[in-house]
C-alpha cells in the first residue's frame, strides 16, 4: 500500500497526530498546510496552492505548484489528484478538520472523490478519524471510543452491525434521521459492518475532548 499524506491549514494537534512511520509517505501541502509540516520539521516532497492561505511564497529549495485562485479545484483536491497520479491508494488528511466551516465540508466529498478512484482517504486528528465506505468492512477496537455511521448521498439499505454494543440487521439509514450515532465495543474485538452494493456509508471514529489518550 502506497501512503500519501497531506497537510492542510485547518486545525491540527501536531504532536498527537504525526507519527514517525508517516516521513516514508509522499508528504504533499495543500498551500498553508506547510505550516503544520514546517513546525513538525516535514520537508514536503511537493506544495500546491494559490498563495491564499496567509503564505507569500513557498521556501525556495522544495517543490512547488503555484495555481491561480480562481480555479474550479480547491489546493486539497489539488494534492490529491496528484496523489493518485503517484499511485498511492490511501490518502491521511491533516488539518481538514477545523478552520473554516465550509473547507472542512468540502473534505468530505473528497472522501467520496478518492473512493471512487479505489483510494482511501481519511481526515485525521487526534480526536476523529473519519472516512467512507462502499463495501463491508471489519472495525477493531481503538482509542477512539465512539463509531458512528451516516449515509452519504443518499439512503443506504439493508445495514448490519455484528460486534458492536449495539447490532442492528438490514436496517435502512436515512438520510434525514440519525439512527446510528455513537455507537462502541463492549464485549467484542472485532465488528462487522455491511450494508446493499450502491450506498455510501460515512464512517467516524470519535473520542471526547475531555478523555484522556491512553499513555502510549
Amino acid at each position: 500500500m502506497k501512503r500519501a499524506v497531506i497537510f492542510c491549514s485547518g486545525d491540527m494537534d501536531t504532536d498527537e497526530v504525526w507519527l514517525p512511520e508517516y516521513r516514508d509517505a509522499l508528504i504533499l501541502c495543500a498551500d498553508g498546510g506547510y505550516r503544520h509540516a514546517e513546525r513538525l520539521g516535514v520537508v514536503p516532497d511537493l506544495i500546491i496552492g494559490d498563495l491564499d492561505s496567509g503564505v507569500s511564497q513557498y521556501p525556495a529549495g522544495i517543490a512547488s505548484r503555484i495555481y491561480p485562485s480562481e480555479k474550479d479545484a480547491t489546493d486539497t483536491n489539488l494534492c490529491l489528484d496528484y496523489a493518485i497520479g503517484q499511485g498511492c491508494n490511501e490518502v491521511l488528511i491533516f488539518g481538514g478538520l477545523g478552520g473554516r466551516l465550509d473547507h472542512e465540508f468540502s473534505h468530505y466529498a473528497l472522501l467520496l472523490y478518492g473512493l471512487r478512484r479505489g483510494v482511501k482517504v481519511r481526515l485525521v486528528n487526534k480526536d476523529n478519524e473519519i472516512w467512507m465506505e462502499r463495501k463491508p468492512f471489519v472495525l477493531e477496537p481503538s482509542e477512539k471510543k465512539y463509531v458512528s455511521f451516516f449515509p452519504y448521498g443518499g439512503d443506504v439499505e439493508e445495514f448490519t452491525v455484528e460486534g458492536l454494543k449495539y447490532e442492528v440487521e438490514s436496517m435502512t439509514l436515512r438520510c434525514d434521521l440519525v439512527q446510528a450515532s455513537s455507537n462502541q465495543f463492549e464485549n467484542s474485538d472485532k465488528a462487522t459492518v455491511s450494508f446493499r452494493d450502491g450506498g455510501v456509508l460515512l464512517v467516524m471514529r470519535c473520542r471526547d475532548p475531555k478523555e484522556k489518550l491512553p499513555n502510549k
